[in-house]
Formats: structure tokens, C-alpha cells, sequence
């Protein structure tokens, strides 16, 4: 955890990581802390990363920049007045992303650096089953979740209901964590007592941190121990044809980017019958973590091609599924032009259906970064009273705009199924645990959505100058 001290910090570009008075320790505490693998912070203005949200870097990051920051500062020992240039660090689920869209956070003091947190979730606390390693010239292999399960049970690595108290509270990775592994065990043992965890007594951070990423297994440890709010337990229990979890094995996968984001497996170890846990939460009533995306889906769906219906809630993720991050808000609204014409707004003109042809031109203009024309038609679209100036290129402007547009209209109801389509999706098999700070307690609520529960909606990640992330949904009470 940060000293309270770094919370308002200023940014990592490329003067305080080369500062000369901090040369011969800072660049070195950078590749440190890439070899780590501790988190990066997003600063309080930037439109690529959310403020004081934790980032973590791609393997190979610390070999690929070790020696441009090494002959970086080779050239400022040679010339002090060498003016380094801004470094880029690839980042989970982002991409490329200019570093100084990050706090100085650990790299503040040399001290700092020796005190980087320790990763408290579940691959984190040592219960997980271990990531696929890249291939030297392939890229990371991406694990579905029958890999992650197949894999924890040849290894051995499930955890039996009635055990997972017990793996949390002689946990050696949270003993390392130091005060926060103390709280996360403190809040385990309430649980098992069948309490509620107090947790007002510790900073902000560590109980978003509780919440969030300790939340993972915490929630879980709530429902096995009756301390969540589950109304439809019975009939869970029923589903599964058990009188209660004891037969349950908790599998946590090594791998960050399951195909729905934050989901874990639970085998029944009599049926071999999978449940995916999907574990959201943070401070407040209202918090619900971060959305899975909608290729997330892709495999029930491939399960019902042949019910696809023009015009239905199946036909439009299917649509969105195919398509590219960059197109698919211009290729929904190709959709709602084909299905819903009467939908189209005035202001769009004859815009839609969109060729092909102008898509690309957007992308191009995306990539050569806006140095390349656009069509008058779209470039209103960039300005007031449609969009206020931002930091990204015409065509993010655009691309931005027309998603966020989208998104809107579906979650207005265009589609009559959406909602519906999600939950079949999803199918009895899918619980959503729901653990949050409330009066200075940690909460847990369980939604099973295979019945009627949850509130379903589209939903964007990507901001003008951000394009990396696909159309997402989310499940909520």
C-alpha cells in the first residue's frame, strides 16, 4: 500500500523518471518495479486511465525497456542537457500508454521502491492455478475456463468449501502483505464467526483493496459461511442438487483475462457441474467493479447459432462479437439502420448504413494520428454540440461519439430482448457476488441471474484518446 503522502503525486514522464538529482536510483527502481510486476496508479487527469486505479504492466515489459532506459541514461551522463523522450509501457487490457498517464506512486523514494505492494488477489495469495507462460515468438496463450478448471485438478490446486478459511488465514502471501494481509485475515475470521467484517478503522485505500481485490475470495468465504445476502440460496442448492456447498471445490484461475473478467470456477466434485463466479464490488451500495466484455459471450452463443433471429438481442452481440473494437459502434449503428430504421437520428442523414470504405478511412486517421482528411459529414460530429475538444484524434472523436451513442440507444430499450438474451447467456450457471463497503462494513450480496435477478446493460469503456476496449455489458442489482 502507498503512504497516504503519494495520493496526490505528480505524473511519471520522462523529466521525473530521468530526473538528474534521483539518476542514479529512479530509472533502476523502474525496472524493479517491471520485473515485480507491482501496479502502476492512474493519475487524477488523464483520459486514457481512471485516477488512483491500479495498472499493471505486460510480461517482457522490464526486458524490452531496460535497455532504452539504460542507454537513455547513458546520453544524460554523457550530456546533461539531453532531453529524454517520453516512454511508452504496454499495459493489461490497454495497450500502449504513455507513462505519464502514471503517479510516481513507489518510485518517489528509495524506500518507497522497497515498500511496493504485494498483490492480494486470488493468484496473488498463492490459490490460484499458474498463467499460461508466452511462447518465445507467439503470443500469450489466452486460457478458457475449462483449461483453468482442467488444469487445477491435475494439479491438485481445488479447495474444498470447508477448507477455504483455512487457506486464507495460513496464507504465507498475505503474511508478506504486511498490515494489509493482517486486515484481509481479520475480516476472514469475522466472516467465519457468520459476521460482517468491521473495516472502518483502516484508510480508503485498504478497504477498496478489501473490497476489490480480496473481495475475490472474501465474498465467496460469505456465501459458503451464510454471512452474503443470498435470497435465492435454496433454490440454488436445489439447482445444484445438493443440501448445502460442502461438495463444492473452489478453483481460482491464474489467468486475469478469463473470458468474463473476474470470474472463477466452482466444480462440484460429485457432478463435475461448473458454476462461474463473477466477483464485483468497492465502496458504496452502488459499486460493481469493472464490465466484462461481451466476447465473453462468444462460446453461448456459438451454442445457439441456430436460433439467431435478425433484429433480436442474439443477432446484435453476435454482430458486435464479429466486429473490430474501432468499428463497432459505426457497425451497430449499421445494424440499427438494417432492423430499425425509424431509430436513426435526423442529424445522421443518409450516414448509415456506412460503407466499409469510410470505416477505414477512420482507422487510417486513427493511426496516422489525425493527420489524414476526413468527410465534412463526420467531422461535425467532432465539435459542439455533439462533442467538446479532446485529447484524441478526429477519428477516436468519432469513433467515441458513435459508440457512446449506441450504447445509449440500446440501453434506452431498442433491442426488447437484450436484457433477456444476456441472462439465457449467462444461463443458470453464472452467480454474481457483490462485496462493498457500507457503513464501514464489508457487505456481500449474491445476484444468480439464471433466474429473474440483475438489471443488464451495454456498456463503454473507451474514451476518445483509449480505443482498446470493446463493447462490454453489465449484470447489477
Amino acid at each position: 500500500m502507498r503512504a497516504k503522502e503519494f495520493l496526490i503525486e505528480k505524473v511519471l514522464d520522462a523529466n521525473a523518471l530521468f530526473d538528474t538529482t534521483r539518476l542514479d536510483w529512479r530509472p533502476d527502481a523502474f525496472i524493479a518495479k517491471l520485473k515485480a510486476g507491482t501496479p502502476f496508479i492512474g493519475t487524477k487527469d488523464s483520459a486514457i486511465v481512471d485516477k488512483d486505479k491500479e495498472y499493471y504492466a505486460e510480461p517482457g515489459e522490464a526486458a524490452r525497456l531496460e535497455p532504452i532506459v539504460k542507454d537513455i541514461v547513458a546520453k544524460i551522463q554523457k550530456n546533461p542537457l539531453f532531453k529524454p523522450p517520453e516512454l511508452q509501457i504496454n499495459i493489461k487490457g490497454l495497450g500502449m500508454v504513455p507513462l505519464k498517464n502514471f503517479e510516481k506512486a513507489d518510485l518517489q523514494t528509495k524506500k518507497g521502491q522497497v515498500t511496493a505492494p504485494v498483490n492480494v488477489q486470488p493468484i496473488g495469495i498463492g490459490i490460484a492455478t499458474q498463467p499460461k507462460s508466452a511462447i518465445k515468438g507467439k503470443k500469450k496463450e489466452v486460457v478458457t475456463t475449462d483449461q483453468a478448471i482442467q488444469d487445477a485438478l491435475d494439479q491438485h490446486k481445488e479447495i474444498p468449501a470447508g477448507k477455504l478459511y483455512d487457506v486464507i488465514i495460513t496464507n504465507p502471501t498475505l503474511d508478506a502483505a504486511g498490515a494489509l494481509g493482517k486486515a484481509i485475515k481479520q475480516a476472514a475470521t469475522e466472516i467465519n464467526e457468520g459476521k460482517n467484517p468491521i473495516i472502518k478503522q483502516y484508510d480508503e485505500k485498504t478497504q477498496k483493496v478489501m473490497a476489490i481485490d480480496a473481495g475475490e475470495y472474501l465474498g465467496i468465504l460469505a456465501v459458503i459461511k451464510d454471512v452474503a445476502e443470498f435470497p435465492k440460496k435454496e433454490a440454488f442448492l436445489k439447482f445444484l442438487k445438493e443440501p448445502n456447498l460442502d461438495n463444492l471445490s473452489m478453483i481460482f484461475p491464474g489467468e486475469q483475462n478469463a473470458s468474463l473478467a473476474d470470474s472463477y470456477g466452482v466444480q462440484n466434485s460429485k457432478t463435475g457441474h461448473t458454476i462461474m463466479i463473477s466477483s464485483k464490488g468497492g465502496k458504496g451500495s452502488t459499486a460493481v467493479g469493472a464490465a466484462p466484455a461481451l466476447s465473453g459471450l462468444k462460446a453461448s452463443i456459438e451454442k445457439r447459432k441456430g436460433r439467431i433471429r435478425p433484429g433480436s438481442g442474439l443477432d446484435f452481440i453476435n454482430t458486435m462479437n464479429k466486429t473490430s473494437t474501432i468499428k463497432q459502434g459505426f457497425t451497430g449503428w449499421n445494424w440499427v439502420a438494417k432492423h430499425y430504421p425509424d431509430y436513426i437520428p435526423r442529424e445522421y442523414g443518409k450516414m448509415f448504413p456506412m460503407s466499409e470504405e469510410t470505416m477505414d478511412m477512420v482507422a487510417q486517421n486513427i493511426k496516422l494520428k489525425g493527420t489524414t482528411k476526413l468527410p465534412a459529414s463526420l467531422m461535425k460530429f467532432t465539435k459542439p454540440p455533439y462533442m467538446n475538444p479532446t485529447k484524441g484524434t478526429p477519428g477516436g472523436t468519432i469513433v467515441y461519439y458513435f459508440t457512446k451513442q449506441l450504447v445509449n440507444l440500446i440501453n434506452d430499450g431498442l433491442i426488447p430482448d437484450f436484457r433477456e438474451t444476456v441472462i439465457e447467456l449467462l444461463d443458470e450457471n453464472f452467480m454474481q457476488i457483490f462485496t462493498r463497503v457500507i457503513g464501514g462494513k464489508l457487505v456481500f450480496k449474491v445476484l444468480w441471474p439464471g433466474k429473474v435477478d440483475g438489471n443488464v446493460s451495454l456498456y463503454t469503456k473507451l474514451s476518445s484518446a483509449d480505443l482498446s476496449q470493446s463493447l462490454s455489458f453489465k449484470v447489477t442489482d
